[in-house]
């Protein structure tokens, strides 16, 4: 039989694991003036031939030759051509935030967007996050991706400091169609990514997540045939301007919300919020900060028990064998009983 936590642990476990919390507004562009923010936004500026400016069959506008994108009725309008003016190649539109996010407590990103009919097959909308990380092309990203061949279906795929590739994905049925409105969000906490589509969960994710910050994207792009799913060799450039066909992707607004914990896990009197060990997240080994003989219990968000250590003396931890993920501590120092949340990488 596993061993469980005890009552009041349960307690405070089940109140995070409720949802209590409160969110704050962090960003938010209902595109509701007559021309995009430059204090919100921005595209790509061109520095190589491998900066990022260039995906699958798709040059991005870049910011040497183009402005930001149109914005109409209250839609930012994110477009694909098919003839490019700066070369031979499609021409298509990826917009970046200003800034970056950090995770926190954890982000709600919602977006409602959806692709213009009549759509071609060979088309692809992203909404996403992404940055590099380490040594390029290394980099971590956390998106949803509408695929003009698999009209009733989205994809959500995810990179934890992952080279450029298939990455993790999966589609998820939809109802109607990426050419009709939907509402498309990224929960992103620490060790757990939630995507949903209109209210409903498509994916959860506890292992693979990234926790650096990020930016937030929105482009559209024509793939090259390693991507076979959303390829198409019907969908072809042009090199006449006459002959150009321009297809977009609208979004109606972007939300970011930042989590605030109501009830942070501390110690039982509730008198002292402060964290005793670091680092959090941790890869390896956490070290306690205070003197004295350690006891402690870590047990997984499940409330199974997985280490169990008495009398530590030198107030180092390993955790290298537990998997990646959210876990609760009970530890008891000096006479004094604490619990805590433990992100492990």
């Amino acid at each position: 039989m596993k061993t469980r936590l005890l009552p009041v642990l349960i307690g405070i476990m089940m109140a995070i694991i409720a949802g209590a919390q409160t969110t704050t507004t962090i960003f938010y562009d209902d595109f509701d003036g007559t021309a995009m923010r430059t204090d919100l936004w921005h595209i790509p500026t061109w520095v190589s031939s491998t900066d990022g400016t260039y995906v699958g069959r798709t040059q991005f506008r870049c910011s040497q030759n183009s402005g930001l994108p149109a914005i109409s009725n209250g839609e930012a309008i994110i477009v694909l051509e098919t003839y490019n003016p700066t070369g031979f190649s499609f021409y298509g539109t990826d917009l970046i935030t200003n800034r970056s996010f950090s995770l926190g407590e954890g982000l709600v990103f919602t977006i409602r967007a959806k692709f213009i009919s009549p759509l071609p097959r060979g088309i692809v909308g992203g909404i996403f996050l992404y940055d590099i990380v380490g040594v390029p092309p290394y980099h971590d990203e956390i998106d949803f991706e509408l695929v003009s061949n698999i009209p009733s279906e989205v994809q959500t795929n995810i990179y934890n400091n992952e080279p450029p590739g298939a990455g993790h994905p999966v589609f998820h049925p939809i109802t109607g169609s990426v050419t009709d409105y939907h509402t498309y969000v990224i929960k992103w906490l620490a060790g757990e990514i939630t995507w949903q589509v209109d209210g409903v969960t498509v994916r959860t994710l506890r292992n693979l997540v990234p926790y650096r910050p990020m930016h937030f994207h929105l482009n559209i792009w024509a793939p090259a045939k390693e991507w076979s799913e959303a390829y198409d060799a019907g969908l072809q450039w042009v090199s006449n301007p006459a002959m150009n066909q321009t297809y977009s992707m609208i979004i109606d607004y972007v939300k970011i919300d930042s989590i605030t914990l109501k009830n942070p896990i501390v110690d039982i009197d509730r008198e002292d919020q402060k964290t005793f060990f670091y680092p959090n997240p941790a890869k390896d080994l956490i070290h306690f900060d205070t003197p004295g003989k350690l006891s402690l219990n870590i047990y997984s968000i499940n409330g199974d028990l997985v280490i169990s250590k008495h009398e530590i003396t030198n107030g180092i931890i390993s955790v290298t064998d537990l998997a990646p993920g959210i876990y609760f501590i009970q530890y008891r120092q000096n006479g004094i009983c604490r619990y805590s949340k433990l992100i492990k990488q």
